[in-house]
């Protein structure tokens, strides 16, 4: 059985919730509650700041988990999650998702594996060593690996800004630059990627 079908396995008798673009998913601070699974759309993930800037996180998409981390530590919520677009989630409580667990040693091990990877995938978008066609390479890369198709849809320009930590002028001038290499072409909302190893190549780059 694949991972896929293990979750579903999971969440099969939970309920399924949409959330509109910019409604509050989970908030930091919160108590353990829910555990979510991202059926269609995304979801983004920040710190906020007490004077209301918030730090940018990651972004979740198909497939992933929100707010399981509270579920099994314990503590409140560690971060504020928010609706890119209009977003479909699997919903069940802390207590289902746990016992759901606890009978599948290779369900535990995945999540482990996959908090480890939430720390270090699309964070890395934002540091300021990367340049931003190479920050938005990777984040690009990022976000059609986690879609299973090679476009993302969905993610408004404003959002990839706030990703990267730049204006969106900035952010047009690096779109630009990547249709200008045939690595994608775009109709926003939807960037599909046209050449896989190019986007790979500017990734690796200090551009």
């Amino acid at each position: 059985m694949n991972i896929d079908l293990r979750w579903d396995s999971v969440f099969s008798r939970g309920r399924t919730i949409c959330y509109r673009s910019g409604q509050p998913m989970l908030l930091k601070g919160s108590q353990k509650g829910n555990v979510l699974r991202v059926v269609e759309g995304w979801a983004l993930v920040t710190d906020p700041h007490p004077d209301g800037t918030p730090t940018f996180l990651e972004i979740r998409g198909r497939g992933q988990l929100l707010g399981e981390t509270s579920a099994l530590s314990g503590e409140p919520r560690n971060a504020d999650v928010t609706a890119v677009c209009r977003t479909f989630v699997q919903v069940i409580g802390y207590e289902r998702f746990l016992a759901g667990l606890g009978c599948d040693d290779v369900l535990v091990g995945m999540l482990l594996d996959a908090q480890q990877v939430h720390k270090t995938a699309n964070m890395r978008a934002g540091l300021r060593r990367f340049g931003v066609v190479s920050g938005l390479s990777r984040l690009l890369l990022d976000l059609a690996q986690t879609a299973g198709v090679p476009l993302v849809a969905g993610v408004p320009q404003k959002v990839l800004a706030e990703v990267l930590g730049v204006t969106p002028r900035t952010l047009y001038g690096a779109v630009a630059e990547l249709g200008c290499r045939g690595a994608i072409s775009t109709r926003w909302p939807v960037v599909h990627i046209t050449d896989e190893a190019v986007l790979k190549e500017l990734a690796r780059s200090d551009a």
